[in-house]
């Protein structure tokens, strides 16, 4: 038998490679590695997703020098092995790089499971996803972002005494593989995934025991995120941004794409008198290198300086709709070199309205684009929101003309460098900067990100649970996807283990509450996009008068009110307070609690009072 052990945790493994577990020394949970999730495939060019899995064959186990062990396996004709290692506090194993070979998909090393008991999985999905190992068989292998992907570069296990934090110290080329087989086996590993072809450079993973509840297992990760110097709190960022303070009480009002036949200033001036003393409106202009279409018939929205001024008087912060990961393809030479490449020298089609077409652009050349467009044509916004850049931009390029990685493609790793840069000159030395998709590996660099699920429970197979406002609640806003509004049905999306959309006012400002989060309203404008029945599409329109606007403002208002108190402060716990899982609490550093019924029917909670169906109330404790 190997060992590798501390004080506070054991690896343990036989010889012959086989039998390797992590044990808690101090909840008393044994962690053994699943060796069926011991997988690996050949470098498929679509990051890992389409590759077939097959089997890594276990061969032995060594001790190295410096506490040290290597796990050796076999990739079909390569030979690969793993390097474990113990911090104080944690378990790493460490695939060292390979250039040669045609791995381009790993287990790294595979799924650990609590000994003699049932699994249950924290998924960083949207806000964070419970899922106790329900339902049929399946598998899934999430990426970065794209809304049902990982918004945080790690997962949790709990078992009956202990729980798990697994975190991707190397997070930039992997994916998270989830899944249950027909005989009822479960699983959650991390797949490091090829980079320009082949494994070129070391991959990282960490397991780090905890007890077994959903706070811990986010602390954990917040404790790490902190280590790695990638968390910055609401207060320090104030200090060097003060215009940040304007988000706390405010009221997330989306007014669509497109261009309406209204007097924004006058709706704006009415939308104060209902009581909203603070408000983010966006979109107010489209910051795109073309603005040469109609959607549905209008025109991009563009509100000119005049408008803009009265809208800041009233004390409304304004923000462009900032869509720079594609490119309307115009013909012109500029606006071919912007396109990014794949492997096989093709461009990438993102976005289609009617027959004009979307690229998919390189983003090398983004911040420059935008460091111009902040000192120009948008230098009167206070705060800026981009499309897509933190949920589907982070990719290879292999365009050879690009000044910024001339004569070479460009990895993942460095891309993420240029996105990190835009979003930096986004800020214009202190502007808010918001995004599409809750994205952790930009956890510096903006202050918002988006996209939420419902809060369901009972037999649904996901339960939402706020994994991303434990660790980040004092550091990044988690808000609705824009079309997502309280007051707003378009756009529902069912991905069968939850679903997410909009126009569930009472349960949204629940959650919000819940959260700790500004409430998001559509109060006017127009809205072009899908029907979701093929390629059809439609254009939609809010105005206030609606009885459906008037009662998401009235159920937006205290939820404003409570973020002012309690917006920058730390998640300090949450816990499910019904079996069902629709009542809840949440805790804050200054004590307050918040309490949220989700379910149908009135429910007493002791020393709180009752809630009624989909309710919250707040008490300072």
């Amino acid at each position: 038998m190997i060992i590798l052990k501390n004080e506070r945790i054991g690896l343990f493994c036989r010889e012959d490679g086989h039998g390797l577990s992590i044990n808690d020394f101090i909840t008393g949970e044994t962690w053994i590695l699943d060796e069926q999730s011991l997988v690996y495939g050949e470098v498929d060019n679509a990051g890992g997703r389409k590759a077939v899995l097959h089997g890594l064959k276990v061969q032995k186990a060594e001790l190295l020098d410096g506490g040290r062990m290597r796990l050796s396996l076999k990739a079909g004709k390569n030979s690969v092995s793993m390097i474990f290692t113990l911090g104080p506090d944690y378990a790493e194993v460490m695939l060292p790089a390979q250039e040669a070979g045609d791995i381009g998909v790993i287990s790294l090393p595979g799924s650990f499971q609590p000994a003699g008991c049932k699994a249950k999985y924290l998924l960083p999905i949207m806000q964070g996803m419970l899922w106790d190992g329900r339902g049929d068989a399946h598998q899934t292998r999430y990426g970065e972002a794209h809304h049902t992907g990982f918004t945080m570069a790690m997962f949790g296990v709990l078992g009956q005494k202990g729980g798990l934090m697994c975190t991707a110290e190397t997070y930039d080329d992997c994916l998270w593989w989830v899944g249950k087989d027909e005989k009822g086996r479960t699983w959650a590993a991390n797949l490091q995934v090829d980079s320009l072809c082949s494994m070129r450079y070391d991959r990282y993973m960490r397991f780090y025991p905890v007890k077994s509840s959903i706070t811990d297992v986010a602390k954990a990760y917040r404790k790490r995120v902190k280590e790695r110097g990638r968390f910055i709190s609401w207060e320090e960022k104030i200090k060097d941004r003060p215009a940040l303070k304007r988000l706390f009480g405010t009221v997330m009002c989306f007014i669509g794409y497109c261009q309406d036949d209204l007097d924004y200033v006058k709706e704006c001036k009415k939308l104060k008198a209902y009581g909203i003393d603070k408000a983010l409106i966006y979109s107010v202009r489209f910051n795109t290198y073309s603005k040469n279409f109609l959607m549905g018939g209008f025109p991009p929205i563009y509100l000119d300086a005049e408008v803009i001024r009265q809208i800041k008087e009233i004390g409304y912060d304004v923000a462009p709709w900032t869509w720079l990961n594609e490119g309307l393809d115009d013909g012109s030479d500029e606006m071919r070199l912007r396109y990014r490449k794949t492997r096989s020298g093709e461009t990438i089609l993102g976005w289609q309205i009617d027959d004009q077409k979307w690229y998919r652009c390189c983003s090398s050349a983004m911040p420059e684009y935008q460091y111009k467009a902040v000192a120009g044509e948008f230098s009167d916004m206070t705060w800026d929101h981009f499309d897509v850049i933190t949920c589907d931009t982070v990719a290879e390029c292999h365009a050879l003309d690009h000044p910024n990685h001339f004569g070479r493609p460009m990895s993942k790793t460095e891309d993420r460098e240029w996105v990190r840069k835009l979003l930096v000159v986004g800020q214009n030395g202190s502007r808010p900067v918001s995004s599409e998709n809750f994205n952790d590996a930009f956890s510096m660099e903006y202050d918002l990100g988006s996209v939420k699920a419902w809060a369901q429970y009972g037999p649904w197979l996901y339960w939402p649970i706020p994994m991303t406002m434990l660790v980040y609640h004092d550091s990044i806003m988690h808000t609705w996807w824009e079309p997502h509004n309280y007051n707003s049905r378009y756009f529902a999306r069912d991905v069968g283990k939850y679903q997410y959309g909009g126009g569930r006012t009472r349960l949204m400002a629940a959650m919000d509450a819940l959260y700790g989060c500004p409430p998001d309203i559509f109060p006017f404008g127009a809205m072009y996009g899908w029907t979701g029945r093929g390629a059809e599409t439609m254009l939609y329109k809010f105005r206030l008068e609606d009885k459906d606007t008037q009662f998401a403002i009235e159920q937006a208002l205290p939820v404003a009110r409570l973020h002012e108190k309690i917006g920058m402060l730390e998640m300090t716990n949450f816990e499910f307070l019904s079996e069902n899982g629709y009542v809840q609490k949440t805790e804050f550093a200054d004590g307050t609690e918040v309490y949220a019924n989700f379910g149908c029917g009135t429910v007493y909670i002791e020393g709180v009072g009752s809630l009624v169906t989909e309710s919250w109330t707040a008490v300072k404790k």
